[in-house]
């Protein structure tokens, strides 16, 4: 099985966002954000939580008695990335506290979830915690959902105005860079390796002055180098024109599908202490890119 092909098809599984708490036996609180979580089971009132079996947190929960789900909202995204980095005090920052069932959890959360742990299944290399639901808090804050690796709110349904009006978002909440580029063409087939696929381009045929591209809710637009000139008699600035950030699932996979492209390494990854895991390669105009993914929990 092609584990890329894998991760790319289920990064486009939209999620819920949740940090998962508990109390060791000395009483340490132990928490990490959860990349999979769902109801199992109605009669018993069932959930199910994965965690990674290389977790530090693995064993904690593994053997406690009860946990507590935060189920995250929106503008909480800062809380789930620090859940999901390593080598941290996760719960410097005092926003978690005491709540159902006594356990730590957050009290702006769209929902939290305390339950008793039913049992323990293998599930690969992530262990899957079945947890029998006791207490649950509905708030009124909308859930923060993850998908194409990019946090999101849910989306509202958009006026049915035509073919392309579920795709598009309101051209009120649009917002995206132009890259000033030597080859158009070339730069666009760049960002097609790191996972944009091409919604429009200028001219149709022969040489594209303009392409348009897509990942997710995140756009970009390859424009040509003489842009600035052609439409308001100013040259582009001197140095590179732009540094891009783009977040991938498997960092080593990337990098060696961007080296077998011949895409220059300007740095070799190197883990950052927010959690990330970053190298930077070079477009075909020079400009550097940075690639990161986040590290393991």
């Amino acid at each position: 099985m092609d584990t890329v092909g894998f991760t790319s098809a289920m990064a486009r599984v939209p999620t819920p966002v949740t940090v998962v708490a508990t109390y060791g036996p000395d009483g340490v609180p132990y928490g990490f954000t959860a990349g999979s979580f769902c109801s199992a089971s109605l009669h018993p009132p069932l959930v199910l939580v994965c965690l990674d079996k290389g977790a530090s947190t693995h064993p904690a929960f593994t053997t406690a008695e009860r946990f507590l789900v935060s189920v995250l909202g929106r503008g909480q995204q800062r809380v789930a990335r620090r859940f999901a980095t390593s080598g941290i005090d996760r719960f410097a920052a005092g926003d978690l506290r005491p709540l159902e069932l006594g356990l730590p959890g957050l009290p702006g959360a769209a929902a939290r979830i305390a339950c008793t742990l039913h049992s323990v299944l293998d599930a690969g290399d992530h262990t899957a915690l079945l947890g029998r639901v006791e207490r649950t808090f509905v708030g009124d804050r909308t859930p923060l959902v993850h998908v194409d690796r990019l946090f999101h709110r849910p989306a509202q349904d958009p006026p049915a105005t035509g073919p392309d009006s579920r795709s598009q978002p309101p051209m009120q909440e649009r917002a995206f860079p132009l890259i000033f580029a030597d080859r158009v063409g070339a730069t666009a087939e760049f960002y097609e390796l790191l996972g944009f696929t091409r919604q429009s381009r200028n001219p149709p045929e022969g040489e594209p002055a303009y392409i348009g591209l897509r990942r997710g809710s995140t756009e970009l637009a390859v424009v040509s180098a003489n842009w600035p000139v052609t439409q308001y008699g100013v040259p582009s600035g001197p140095g590179p024109g732009f540094e891009m950030f783009v977040l991938v699932d498997d960092l080593d996979t990337t990098l060696k599908q961007l080296a077998d492209a011949r895409v220059p390494l300007l740095r070799a990854p190197a883990d950052m202490p927010w959690g990330e895991r970053i190298a930077h390669v070079a477009d075909p105009d020079g400009n550097p890119v940075a690639v990161a993914a986040a590290l393991h929990s």
